[in-house]
């Protein structure tokens, strides 16, 4: 006994150890019978006797009811859970095994039962990884449901020639599909190869033009720059990368609307600036006219004082004058 293999089955006749799925003793001969089924097993045979009795009391009969026995069987394979314990998986597959190699009659449910024998199988080699023989024995019981598959695709084909023909058909054009598609690559590669120096070179082009349009525009020579501007366009063409030149022309449209927007900008602010200038100039221009009004204003005020202060100037010598006057007369009268 190894705990890594757990317990290793022997043949009850001579003792021998026996392969996973052995029916028979290799060494003896001795024909092994009344191995008991899993859980797992016993329960899916119960379930599919169940679907066939329930349909055959509804009334189902020929090709209705098999369709719909093999329709319910499908789903009760789909939804099967998988076993965890190393020998469940191994009668699992020795259950699933036979609906695979096409022995007899074929199995209305082989695909589903193929599906499901890739999930139990992917389960038991992570299972038995640290047991090289019965990988190995995994490996081969893998290799039997594959032959089996082939052999029933070529006895379907022998049945049913149009089938040949069909799957021909699809080989050709994968062939033809494979070949077109190198070719598309080979072509896109070549192209991408010419692309690629080419695209360069226009961009090159195009900065060079913005170098120039940033020159013109600090020095305000606007005219000039929205000359540059207008050489500002993607011009390199071709075909195989249409996408990329339209996402480059596009780009470039942007960015030379951008620059645009610069001059309309640059010449806004040199107005406001003029403007403002004009404005400071008009305001100083008052400013010196209000002072001149002061000035004018002052002196205006000062003659008037100067002709009022002489007018009562003489107005106080005239009544000084009368003052000396009447007392004169009185003096000649006393």
């Amino acid at each position: 006994m190894s705990e890594q293999n757990g317990v290793v089955p022997k043949c009850p006749s001579c003792g021998g150890a026996l392969k996973a799925f052995a029916a028979r003793c290799e060494l003896c001969g001795h024909e092994l019978t009344g191995v008991g089924a899993n859980r797992t097993v016993v329960e899916l045979v119960n379930k599919f006797n169940e679907i066939e009795s329930t349909l055959v009391a509804a009334g189902l009969q020929g090709s209705k009811l098999e369709k719909e026995v093999s329709a319910r069987r499908a789903r009760v394979i789909r939804d099967l859970p998988i076993p965890n314990a190393r020998e469940d998986l191994l009668s699992l597959i020795h259950f699933i095994l036979p609906k695979l190699q096409g022995v007899g009659k074929r199995d209305p449910n082989e695909e589903d039962w193929r599906v499901k024998f890739t999930e139990v199988m992917n389960l038991a080699r992570n299972a038995y990884r640290g047991d090289v023989k019965t990988r190995e024995e995994l490996e081969a019981l893998e290799r039997s449901a594959n032959l089996g598959f082939a052999e029933t695709v070529k006895e379907r084909t022998r049945r049913n020639p149009m089938l040949f023909l069909l799957v021909g058909g699809v080989a050709v054009l994968a062939v033809v599909g494979l070949i077109s598609t190198q070719w598309q690559s080979w072509q896109e590669a070549r192209c991408t190869a010419a692309y690629t120096p080419a695209a360069q070179a226009e961009t090159a082009r195009l900065e060079s033009i913005v170098a120039i349009f940033d020159g013109k525009l600090q020095q305000k020579d606007y005219a000039a720059a929205q000359a540059e501007l207008a050489q500002l366009r993607w011009q390199y063409q071709e075909a195989c990368k249409a996408e990329a030149v339209a996402q480059e022309t596009a780009a470039w449209e942007t960015r030379r609307q951008a620059l645009a927007a610069r001059i309309e900008a640059a010449q806004a602010a040199e107005r406001e600036q003029a403007a403002a200038e004009i404005a400071r100039e008009k305001a100083a221009q008052q400013a010196e006219l209000d002072q001149e009004k002061a000035r004018e204003a002052e002196q205006q005020r000062a003659v008037a004082a100067q002709a009022e202060a002489r007018r009562i100037a003489r107005a106080e010598a005239e009544l000084a004058q009368r003052a000396r006057r009447g007392a004169e007369t009185r003096q000649a009268r006393d």
